[in-house]
C-alpha cells in the first residue's frame, strides 16, 4: 500500500503525493491543508471555531457566512449555528426569526445532487426558499453571490448535518468545479469535527451582546462587507474588483464607515472591528 506521508527522515518535510495528485495543490497549499486539519483538532471553544473559519481555510473555501444545521430534516427538527465576521450575522440573531425555508431548500438541493458538494447561485436558492424576512441574517444572505452545500449523513442513526458556505464572489476562485468539489469533500470531515467540538448555542444567548455590539457600527450590509475586506488588508482597488463596483464608490463607502465608527484610518478601523467581533463571539 502506498504511504501518504514519508516521515522516515529526520527533519524532512512530509510528502503528500496523493493529495498533490488528487487536488493539484502546490507545496505551499499542501502544507496549509495539513495545518487546517491539525488545527481543527485543537478547537474547544466557539470563538476558536470562529477564528479557524476566518483563517487558512478561506484559501480553499472562501466565505463570509458559514451556516451549520443538523437534525431531522424530514420533520424539520433542526438546530442551527451561524458564524460570520459580518456584524449582526450570527446565531443570536435567530432569536427573532428562523432559517427553516432556506435550510430546507439547500438540503433538498444537496440530496437531489446525491449528497455531494454542490455550488449554487445564492439568489436562486433565496428565491426558491421565498425568504422575506428583513433581519440582519437574511439581509446578508441576499447580498451573497454563491453558495456551496455539503454535509454528513449518519448511516447508523440517520441524522444529517449540512454546512453552507456563502460568498460575495466566486467560491471556486477559478478552480474547475470537479477539483473544487473534491477539495470541499476532503474538508467536510475536519469542518464537521471542529463543529462537534463546541456546544450548540441557543439563539437567545447573546441577546444583550447583540444589543450592545451586534449593531454597534450602524452600518449597512454593503458597508459591513467593505469593512470586513478592509480589515482583511484589502485595498480599495481590491475591494472594487471583488464587489464589482468602482474604486471611487469604495472610497466613499470607506470614508462613510470611518465617520460612523469614529476612526481616522484603516488600522484604527481594524482594531475597533476586531475588538467588537471578539466581544460578540464570546456569546456565539
Amino acid at each position: 500500500m502506498e504511504k501518504i506521508f514519508d516521515l522516515s527522515g529526520v527533519g524532512q518535510a512530509p510528502q503528500v503525493p496523493v493529495a498533490s495528485r488528487t487536488f493539484g495543490l502546490a507545496v505551499e497549499d499542501q502544507e496549509r491543508y495539513l495545518r487546517i486539519i491539525a488545527n481543527s483538532l485543537e478547537i474547544r471553544r466557539h470563538y476558536e471555531l470562529f477564528l479557524w473559519l476566518q483563517g487558512e481555510i478561506q484559501a480553499f473555501l472562501p466565505h463570509e457566512i458559514m451556516v451549520s444545521a443538523w437534525g431531522n430534516f424530514s420533520q424539520q427538527i433542526l438546530s442551527v449555528d451561524v458564524i460570520s465576521s459580518l456584524p449582526g450575522v450570527r446565531t443570536s440573531a435567530l432569536a427573532q426569526c428562523d432559517m427553516d425555508a432556506f435550510l430546507k431548500t439547500a438540503h433538498a438541493r444537496w440530496v437531489k445532487a446525491g449528497r455531494v458538494p454542490v455550488v449554487f447561485c445564492a439568489a436562486e436558492v433565496m428565491a426558491d426558499a421565498k425568504e422575506t424576512c428583513a433581519c440582519s441574517i437574511h439581509a446578508a444572505l441576499r447580498t451573497m453571490r454563491s453558495i456551496v452545500v455539503h454535509g454528513v449523513r449518519d448511516e447508523r442513526g440517520s441524522p444529517e448535518s449540512i454546512y453552507i458556505a456563502l460568498h460575495i464572489g466566486s467560491l471556486t476562485q477559478g478552480r474547475p468545479h470537479g477539483r473544487f468539489s473534491t477539495l470541499v469533500d476532503s474538508l467536510i470531515a475536519p469542518i464537521d469535527i471542529a463543529y462537534r467540538k463546541v456546544g450548540a448555542l441557543p439563539p437567545t444567548i447573546g441577546r444583550s451582546a447583540r444589543r450592545s455590539n451586534g449593531d454597534w457600527l450602524d452600518l449597512t450590509i454593503r458597508e459591513q462587507q467593505i469593512l470586513n475586506l478592509v480589515c482583511g488588508g484589502k485595498t480599495n482597488i481590491d475591494i472594487a474588483a471583488r464587489l464589482a463596483i468602482s474604486p471611487f464608490t469604495v472610497k466613499n463607502h470607506v470614508q462613510r464607515i470611518f465617520r460612523k465608527i469614529n476612526v481616522t484610518n484603516r488600522t484604527e478601523a481594524a482594531a475597533k472591528y476586531n475588538q467588537a467581533a471578539q466581544e460578540v463571539a464570546k456569546f456565539t
